[in-house]
């Protein structure tokens, strides 16, 4: 019985050791997904309009409950935009994470909106500042 107990101890531990690794390695690729998209929002931003980048400045605070769907109406948005769907995804693998894991849906989408928000940063003050001389 000494012995049952023991190596129920170590299976736990094990189990312990292996949801801790996989958590790790969740949050490490969703990182990678959030990066990923990211990257396509600063690429993706040069199909956008001025009333594009007020309207996601506005919505930016909404990221935080998307649902799963929100990456349909992205690629919708960029195919509306004319972005090609061949430039969207860097890695290939992700297409099929996509897929898959309706929380990498969320975070790809959030990335792209972060990405997007930081060409908008950059840019904004010469837009307004441009707009404002021209009054």
């Amino acid at each position: 019985m000494a012995i049952t107990h023991e190596e129920l101890k170590v299976q736990a531990a094990e189990q312990d050791n292996l949801v801790e690794r996989l958590r790790t390695e969740k949050k490490v690729l969703l990182k990678k997904v959030r990066q990923e998209g990211f990257e396509l929002g600063i690429r993706s931003s040069s199909k956008l309009a001025y009333k594009d980048f007020l309207h996601f400045e506005r919505v930016a605070p909404l990221a935080a409950s998307f649902d799963e769907d929100v990456l349909d109406n992205l690629w919708s948005y960029l195919d509306l935009k004319g972005y090609p769907q061949q430039a969207r995804l860097q890695d290939p693998d992700f297409a099929h994470l996509l897929d898959i894991d309706p929380q990498s849906r969320i975070v790809f989408a959030q990335g792209w909106i972060e990405g997007v928000l930081s060409i908008w940063q950059m840019v904004k003050d010469q837009v307004d500042a441009e707009r404002s001389s021209n009054s």
